[in-house]
């Protein structure tokens, strides 16, 4: 079963409330989950968000803003969320980036988070992505 895509305004309530469930069942220490940033080429032939959707897990959250992406992945520390980037990167052809914000390492809570993955993304792409920094934060 593919992953779901989430609107964008929907990202800080959905890591908010994963950070929750975390906390509730006490697994905030033992159940690590990353984000996961990326931008894709634009071709409006390719359903680069339908691609995805089957690539991931039903767990994962997918938030698209035009060619940018976000991934929340559960139960997936930095190393897993390297791994799954660089594959869909060789998978889809694009060049590799890293831009990994984790969970509890870079943030306790969404905005932290959210911050983290944008200086990270500045670092390595060289921009800002106001779209996504500005919603909910």
């Amino acid at each position: 079963m593919p992953s779901v895509v989430f609107e964008k305004q929907d990202i800080h309530s959905l890591i908010e409330h994963h950070i929750a469930l975390l906390e509730r069942f006490d697994l905030k220490d033992e159940e690590p989950f990353s984000l996961v940033y990326f931008s894709l080429a634009n071709d409006p032939k390719i359903d680069y968000a339908k691609i995805l959707q089957n690539i991931l897990r039903k767990t994962d959250a997918l938030f698209q803003d035009k060619t940018d992406f976000i991934i929340l992945l559960p139960s997936t520390d930095w190393n897993g969320a390297t791994e799954l980037l660089a594959g869909i990167q060789e998978f889809l052809s694009q060049p590799p980036h890293d831009a990994i914000a984790t969970y509890p390492e870079d943030g306790q809570n969404a905005k932290t988070l959210m911050r983290s993955l944008f200086e990270k993304i500045e670092e390595t792409h060289g921009f800002e992505v106001k779209a996504l920094l500005t919603t909910g934060a």
